[in-house]
């Protein structure tokens, strides 16, 4: 149900988002796009730090912090910066955690879905919990056992 719902969730989120692609201007559109490369860019590095100091220690800061830097840089495309203003920032942020949630519900990754492409990338989960489907997984998990 938790992947279902990931799923969901994602292509409901890239069916809103898509289409404002192509009503901002060019320069809005590429410089979010680039921004969301640079966000898995980030997302990686955070990947590689947290799968060896904060997840053993604390799972929930780790995901207070993944989840707080997307939720960063939305708020900051909302102000006239040059990288993620006039918009970059929100767009790439939604485009980000429409496509990590659709990744993690195919690949039926547990825990932060914002950390679903760089586990993608390299291959392996991270186990940070997340924030609204830890709960949910967690149930799963009871009622298959």
């Amino acid at each position: 149900m938790g992947r279902a719902l990931r799923i969901l969730l994602g292509l409901v989120l890239m069916v809103y988002v898509t289409p404002i692609y192509f009503r901002v201007p060019a320069g809005v559109a590429v410089g979010s796009l680039l921004l969301m490369l640079g966000l898995i860019g980030v997302y990686s590095l955070l990947h590689i730090v947290l799968s060896r100091i904060i997840v053993a220690v604390a799972p929930w800061f780790g995901a207070l912090v993944a989840n707080g830097l997307l939720v960063a840089v939305y708020i900051a495309g909302a102000f006239g910066s040059p990288i993620v203003g006039h918009g970059k920032g929100q767009l790439a942020a939604v485009t980000f955690l429409g496509i990590s949630l659709i990744v993690a519900g195919m690949r039926a990754a547990p825990g932060c879905e914002v950390m679903a492409i760089p586990g993608l990338l390299f291959g392996k989960h991270t186990e940070l919990a997340c924030l609204i489907f830890s709960p949910l997984d967690r149930l799963e998990r009871k009622l298959r056992s």
